[in-house]
């Protein structure tokens, strides 16, 4: 069976913190191994991580933890005294002197041998046969993707010596792996003396050398830095439990020493793994160091630091409140603090409000809620001391949307919505007054927190209350109702909202509270541009609404008056006005009074007329009083001659008659209408154009004077006559006209 040996690029993947401890007095390796045993971790080893650590400085020679292990074909510096595998070797020129060869008789001419040159991160190490290969080779083979014959075909290739250039020290080492098929063999020994039971010197210089591991020299011992756990428990405002992990190589250990440094030193000699520490101050930061002490010497210290509880909180009190907000005061703890922590609940969540004084005020609560205030003095940002606890309400928020209801004229009622945040109930309180200034404050004469609250308002605006004014209705209440009130009076009214069983009351919000006022009784006095109102009312009012409208014209007129009358002018004439008269108390209204009246009709302007045969077109301006305004108009055209009368209203300015007697005179009458009122007419003659005819008369002449009916004085005479009797049947009232008859040259 053939055995490789491959040197391996190892590196430590946990590196944990050493320190290193030459020694000055000599003693053989294995004096020196059970002594740095005993004080320390064991010989110091040597890697690529801490060689320059170990070589710097040297003056002598010391003995480190290597060992030669001839029991390990090609093995025997493959391991350190504690167990740890070679990674780094650094050896003399020549060193270390290999065992003699060894070869049967029947053996093969030996392999050429294999050289390796190693620097400050080559690793060596032994590998078996292919069904034997140690661990570390098995991953890397692993990692390569190769086969253990894989590596031994490139092994042969690359057989002879070769030299690399190290980071540090360059050396050489020559190996023969013989191959051996019989029992019987031959050893020869290389040049130089071969030690059996060798151990490894480092030379001043940082290179390796074998020596005979009973002579006498300085070593150096090594330590892994300690690092042990320390807690500290039932920590008070004056006291703390420290307890520690046992330090490395307990047995050498003969005790630990503690400091505790702060405001106040303190050291403790302990034997077990624990100290009570006293008399500390509360609020203060302390550190603990525990050293144990090993040989005479102490090792890394295990380190804690802590602070002491801060005392309680004395004499908390709650000064004031507001419906949001609450005023905390205490004095100040024993010992040290950094802050005050105040935690409260707030809709179901613990909030916190840091305060830097021995007073705070917490804002943002819930109006008419119980709190329970948690003060307690704080250090280090968490660590919170004794708490003191005190409870309290908030005042309740004031009622919201208050307002009166249409009252009648004997009932008050009045609604409001729930304050914002929690109650358990509410007060109202009812009075009578004279003055709307008096309520725009409210205080109740037995109740010293609302005096308090008013202290800065003027009397002359506050209605103060008596008990017997008010009373107090469940939380589940929104509105009142008082009957039997006078009517037409003035009532101030305040609501509050109460909460701690009805005994905190919060601000008490005013209203101006009236009951109905009665209607006045109207009258209406007009002209033809002016109406005159006046009126009466029973029972108390405060003022009085007074409208006046039209259809006729863009019109309407509103005025608020105190007095029991109130003179509307210019005006137009002969238009239809609507009077309402309101009582007014506060923001009550009576049922409003109503009267319409006419203002009284002037004389159109300009009556005109045209006719035809038939029809007579009559048209006109407007008076002047009722320019605008949009009026009606009663015609009437009449003729005397045939006893008819025409006749029509209409709101325009014109109208036209038809069916009429042709050549007929009219006498034609406009007038403005308002109401069952009449103006003056305006009048107008027209005459229809005639349809003409001709009348022939003869006239038969008699008489007993011969001659006589021929002469024309007596004709003349006839036609006048006739003429005046024509007339006094017809006169103008028709269209008539009386002439001679021509036949031939001659006048009938």
């Amino acid at each position: 069976m053939n055995t490789l040996w491959l040197p391996l690029l190892l590196g430590s993947v946990i590196w944990a913190e050493e320190q290193y401890f030459p020694q000055s007095f000599n003693a053989s390796w294995e004096n020196g191994s059970l002594y740095c045993r005993s004080c320390f971790k064991d010989l110091t080893t040597i890697t690529s991580r801490n060689v320059h650590l170990i070589a710097q400085n040297l003056s002598s020679d010391y003995w480190v933890g290597l060992r030669s292990n001839s029991s390990i074909l090609m093995g025997e510096w493959s391991k350190w005294s504690n167990g740890d595998p070679v990674t780094y070797q650094n050896w003399y020129p020549g060193h270390p002197v290999p065992s003699p060869i060894c070869s049967s008789t029947t053996q093969s001419p030996p392999s050429t041998p294999m050289t390796s040159t190693q620097a400050s991160t080559v690793t060596s190490a032994s590998v078996s046969s292919k069904n034997d290969t140690c661990p570390i080779l098995s991953e890397m083979l692993l990692c390569l993707n190769m086969t253990c014959g894989d590596l031994e075909t490139s092994i042969g290739m690359c057989k002879g010596t070769s030299t690399v250039t190290p980071k540090t020290t360059t050396y050489s080492t020559t190996f023969n792996a013989p191959t051996t098929t019989e029992s019987t063999s031959n050893c020869k020994p290389y040049s130089g003396q071969y030690i059996r039971d060798a151990c490894v010197v480092l030379l001043s210089s940082g290179m390796w050398k074998e020596r005979d591991c009973n002579i006498s020299l300085p070593f150096i011992c090594y330590e892994e830095r300690f690092f042990g756990q320390i807690n500290i428990s039932n920590v008070t405002t004056s006291t703390g439990n420290v307890s520690w992990s046992e330090g490395p190589g307990a047995k050498n250990i003969s005790h630990y020493r503690v400091e505790v440094t702060g405001d106040k030193t303190q050291t403790f000699i302990q034997t077990e793994l624990f100290q009570y520490i006293e008399t500390l101050t509360a609020g203060t930061l302390y550190k603990v160091q525990v050293f144990p002490v090993k040989c005479d010497r102490d090792l890394n210290p295990q380190n804690i630091s802590f602070y002491t509880l801060p005392s309680g909180v004395q004499n908390l009190t709650v000064l004031s409140v507001t419906n949001v907000s609450a005023n905390l005061n205490w004095s100040k703890p024993d010992g040290n603090h950094d802050f005050y922590s105040v935690t409260f609940i707030n809709a179901s969540n613990t909030k916190e409000h840091k305060c830097n004084n021995e007073g705070c005020t917490i804002t943002d609560l819930i109006p008419g809620t119980e709190y329970e205030f948690t003060v307690k003095a704080v250090v280090n940002e968490t660590i919170g001391g004794v708490p003191s606890n005190i409870s309290d309400y908030t005042k309740p928020s004031t009622v919201r949307n208050l307002r009166s209801a249409d009252n009648d004229s004997t009932v008050i009622m009045v609604f409001w919505d729930p304050p914002t945040g929690n109650h358990s109930g509410y007060r109202y309180c009812l009075k009578e007054v004279n003055n709307s200034l008096e309520c725009t404050y409210c205080n109740i004469a037995s109740d010293s927190s609302n005096t308090a609250n008013n202290n800065n308002t003027n009397s002359s605006n506050t209605t103060t209350f008596s008990v017997t004014d008010c009373e107090t209705v469940d939380g589940t209440e929104t509105f009142i109702k008082k009957a039997n009130k006078s009517d037409g009076s003035m009532f101030c009214l305040c609501v509050a909202a109460l909460t701690k069983s009805n005994n905190l009351s919060g601000e008490m919000v005013p209203i101006l509270s009236y009951t109905k006022p009665k209607t006045v009784t109207l009258f209406l006095n007009p002209s033809s541009q002016t109406i005159f109102a006046n009126w009466t009312v029973k029972g108390k009012y405060e003022k009085f609404e007074v409208n006046i409208t039209t259809d006729a014209y863009s019109y309407s007129l509103q005025i608020i008056t105190a007095n029991l009358n109130y003179s509307f002018n210019n005006l137009k004439a002969g238009v239809s006005y609507i009077v309402s008269v309101v009582t007014l108390n506060g923001k009550l209204r009576s049922n409003p009074a109503y009267e319409s009246e006419f203002t009284r009709p002037a004389k159109p302007r300009g009556v005109k007329a045209t006719t035809t045969k038939t029809t007579i077109q009559v048209s006109w301006e407007a008076p002047t009083e009722s320019e605008g305004a949009s009026i009606k108009y009663t015609v009437k055209c009449y003729t005397a001659f045939w006893k008819k009368s025409h006749e029509n209203q209409t709101a325009y300015r014109s109208i036209r008659f038809t069916g009429l007697n042709p050549g007929t005179k009219y006498e034609c009458n406009v007038s403005v209408v308002a109401g069952n009122l009449e103006s003056l007419p305006e009048t107008v003659h027209a005459k229809t154009e005639p349809e003409k005819r001709t009348l022939v008369l003869t006239m038969l002449c008699s008489s007993k004077n011969s001659l006589h009916c021929g002469k024309i004085e007596t004709r003349f005479e006839l036609f006048e006559k006739l003429k005046n009797i024509t007339y006094e049947k017809f006169q103008d009232l028709i269209h008539w006209n009386m002439s001679w008859a021509k036949t031939g040259n001659n006048i009938l």
